[in-house]
């Protein structure tokens, strides 16, 4: 067996590793490591607002993270899921890292530090602030770790100088969590609301573990393996006792439980896929794509998410989906289409990142929204609110709207989806760009005949360096324009292949090097493979698109084009005040941490400002569609204002004749949308229709008019 020996690692010839995954399939995508993949063009600008704004600051002010319990010198959490600096810590790390900005790398290092120095001083392993006693009434809270290890996983990827001690710390608590689990010592969903919580999250922990298992197993394989079914066979079944026909919930749901919550689901989306890798039962797998179906048939919107304004909420478009609940989609989404592929579910994670989460943050990113609505005529403090079990200010964009944890957890959105936009296959020797952008990729491919440059601290496709110098950089304004142009290059032949979204229509077409421009000829997953020469390859991949209506609630409709939702934009009135605070999360941490210091139990954060909104016209409107024009103005453009999501930044909207209709104002705002076609109640007007995730105030589900 030829090896090579990096620091206490030993890595194996790839084929050999490979062959001895044995109780793990292997995904059929895989993964590229953390850094190998940065934001360019208007992605980048939008990297440097998100750590210009409240997520690259929390760390110098915000009570829940420079004060927490898992921060140097901290003393509060907002609640007993002690979660808010781990949720901080998943986000931070691959936005630091991918934008290699050193004050974030500063921040997530010393954070990083202190909890590995608690770590390692442990006498059991465990990761965390909190110290084992034996008369407690409950067992230590493992939930947040799962945070934890996927952030630590992150980051032995980004900085090789940190993956030994990182590793080593994880295998250690993975031990222990072996032994609590093996003993049944994890804790009930009886013990408090936190465990309940940990006991319908348990895939987030099997993902870590697979990631272990995957790159650095240390000869655990059958612990691990063992230790995921355990986790899974211990907490709730999704697959059996949710995400079936006959037990899902079809419409907004009444009754609220842990398997109704939005975020929940969000994570679970993927509890059978990772299930399936260690199972091979291929019901594991045909959960995957029912609860998928279920999710956004019954719950769905335009925008690419599902409602959940904290719980599952049917398809009324006045109804919120909480901002976690869309960041959570999408990673999810990103590992089950690498596990199992299908060409929808990349779709669908690239039209929640450019429409669902643009639209629940403010453009330079310094205020989000704990609920969005798809028909928003207005974000301001509505009682009676409009949603299941969230408060009034909930559509308020601001600091802590509703809660504290799409504070802390809103930023892992972008950072995530980028990360998660190329993969490789057929055992490394290809790339794939998955979810299309403007990116930048740097790494290496498996191939060729050269297998001597062997790396420890890469994942597997990576160990392989036949392929030394490859790079990829795609210059785009996508998905404000359909055209690509990609620069490849390259020390060795290999294939590149295109991901095709669903939506492109036989007009797309491709031109390799200036030659002649062809159709494409994607295979059977959906992508277009290009062989890829030494030197350097220059690419442009058009893309046609049609207009598409959706008939929705009422008779309303939802105008998409290529991958972007269009919403009516309504015209507002934007007035600032000091931004409020949680006051149930304030009440919770006083209670829990009485001794924090009493700066961090203020009412108000004197840092950032909530956002009155208000429509400054008539937003009661219908429009005929037949009317509906596009308005492209990114022919020969290259770059994009620097706050992309700002109002009027977008080159691309529409226009339609609208005129002013009844409509009802329900519980605080609008109603469902009247039955369509409506009358006209005054004269027609021209309105203009905008990227969703643009427009604060708008009209989503937009009703027609009788003509």
């Amino acid at each position: 067996m030829q090896t090579r020996r990096f620091g206490f690692f030993s890595v194996v010839l790839f084929s050999l590793w490979k062959s001895s995954l044995g109780s793990l399939l292997v995904p059929k995508y895989d993964r590229v490591p953390l850094g190998a993949v940065k934001p360019s063009g208007w992605a980048l600008d939008y990297a440097k607002v998100q750590a210009d704004g409240l997520p690259g600051h929390l760390m110098d002010w915000a009570a829940y993270v420079k004060g927490s319990i898992w921060s140097p010198g901290g003393s509060l959490e907002y609640s007993e899921m002690h979660e808010a600096a781990p949720y901080w810590f998943n986000a931070l790390v691959p936005l630091a890292f991918q934008l290699e900005d050193s004050r974030l790398i500063g921040q997530v290092q010393t954070f990083l530090e202190h909890n590995l120095d608690l770590a390692e001083a442990s006498d059991d392993g465990w990761i965390g602030p909190e110290v084992f006693n034996a008369s407690a009434t409950v067992p230590r809270l493992v939930w947040p770790r799962y945070l934890m290890l996927m952030a630590l996983a992150q980051y032995a990827e980004a900085d090789p100088a940190q993956t030994e001690r990182i590793v080593t710390a994880m295998h250690r608590f993975v031990d222990l969590a072996y032994t609590i689990w093996k003993s049944d010592a994890e804790g009930e969903p009886s013990m408090g609301f936190q465990f309940e919580y940990q006991y319908v999250r348990w895939e987030e922990l099997v993902h870590s573990l697979q990631w272990l298992y995957d790159y650095y197993p240390q000869g655990k394989e059958d612990m691990l393996v063992e230790l995921m079914g355990l986790v899974r066979d211990s907490g709730f079944s999704w697959k059996n006792d949710w995400y079936t026909d006959d037990k899902f919930v079809k419409e907004a749901v009444t009754s609220f439980a842990t398997y109704t919550h939005g975020v929940n689901n969000g994570e679970a989306m993927k509890s059978e896929a990772l299930a399936w890798r260690f199972t091979g039962d291929e019901t594991d797998k045909d959960s995957t794509f029912e609860r998928i179906r279920l999710l956004y048939t019954y719950h769905g919107r335009a925008s690419g998410t599902y409602s959940a304004d904290e719980h599952l909420a049917g398809l009324g478009p006045s109804r919120g989906t909480e901002t976690c609940t869309v960041v959570e989609q999408i990673f999810s989404l990103a590992i089950i289409y690498q596990i199992f592929g299908n060409n929808s579910v990349a779709d669908r994670a690239e039209k929640i990142a450019y429409n669902a989460l643009p639209s629940a943050i403010t453009y330079d990113f310094w205020g989000h929204q704990y609920d969005q609505q798809v028909n928003q005529v207005w974000s301001k403090e509505m009682d009676p609110p409009p949603f299941g079990n969230n408060g009034p200010r909930s559509n308020i964009f601001g600091f802590e709207p509703n809660y504290p944890c799409c504070t802390v957890n809103h930023a892992q959105g972008y950072p995530k989806f980028w990360a998660n936009s190329f993969a490789t296959a057929s055992g490394g020797s290809e790339l794939l760009n998955v979810f299309l952008g403007p990116e930048h990729y740097s790494g290496t491919l498996a191939g060729g005949n050269d297998v001597d440059g062997m790396f420890t601290f890469l994942p597997r496709a990576h160990w392989l360096a036949t392929n030394d110098t490859l790079i990829v950089h795609v210059e785009t304004l996508y998905p404000f324009n359909h055209t690509l142009k990609y620069t490849v290059t390259a020390s060795q032949p290999f294939t590149f292949k295109i991901r095709i979204p669903d939506w492109a229509t036989e007009e797309s077409v491709i031109t390799i090097n200036g030659e002649e421009t062809k159709g494409l000829t994607k295979d059977e997953d959906s992508y277009q493979a290009v062989q890829i020469m030494a030197g350097t390859t220059a690419i442009t991949l058009s893309l046609g698109a049609d207009l598409q209506l959706e008939t929705r609630t009422n008779g309303a409709i939802a105008v998409t084009y290529g991958v972007l939702n269009y919403a009516v934009e309504l015209a507002q009135n934007d007035t600032t005040s000091e931004g409020l605070r949680s006051a149930q999360a304030l009440g919770d941490a006083e209670r829990l941490f009485p001794d924090a210091p009493a700066e961090y139990f203020t009412d108000f954060d004197n840092h950032t400002v909530d956002h009155l909104m208000l429509p400054t016209g008539d937003w009661a409107l219908a429009i005929d569609p037949s009317t509906i024009e596009i308005v492209d103005t990114s022919a020969g453009k290259t770059e994009l204002p620097y706050y992309t999501w700002a109002p009027g930044s977008q080159p691309i909207s529409m226009t339609a004749v609208a005129c002013p209709i009844a409509w009802d104002v329900v519980r605080s705002t609008a109603g469902d949308p009247p039955v369509s076609p409506n009358a006209c109640t005054g004269d027609t007007f021209n309105v203009t229709l905008v990227p969703f995730g643009a427009a604060k105030l708008r009209l989503g589900e937009i009703p027609t008019m009788s003509v």
